[in-house]
């Protein structure tokens, strides 16, 4: 069964590793909203709405939200999603987001 949690909810307490080479934890971010998405590198249809994802970020971010994307899938299936990957891929788009890798 899948974890889900309810909006409004704690979220539970991570470590990863990011493209930045920080490892960060619930507690890294500060604002009083967290937004916490889950992407990869391989995806079509991640790929697809980057933008529409920086847009938002950017409209929201000014407001007191920070936003996480994970990537929880394993570079032995997705090569494309391996942490060398992920973080060429932040180099060649700079995205406005942290990127954490969940292994």
């Amino acid at each position: 069964m899948a974890y889900t949690l309810q909006i409004g909810a704690k979220a539970p307490e991570f470590n990863l590793k990011a493209t930045d080479s920080r490892t960060y934890s619930i507690s890294d971010f500060k604002r009083k909203y967290l937004v916490v998405f889950f992407t990869c590198n391989h995806c079509p249809y991640v790929i697809g709405s980057d933008e529409e994802t920086r847009k938002t970020v950017k409209k929201f971010m000014p407001k007191g939200v920070d936003f996480v994307g994970i990537n929880s899938n394993s570079e032995n299936t997705y090569p494309e999603d391996s942490y060398t990957n992920m973080v060429k891929r932040m180099e060649e788009h700079k995205f406005p987001w942290v990127y954490l890798h969940d292994v």
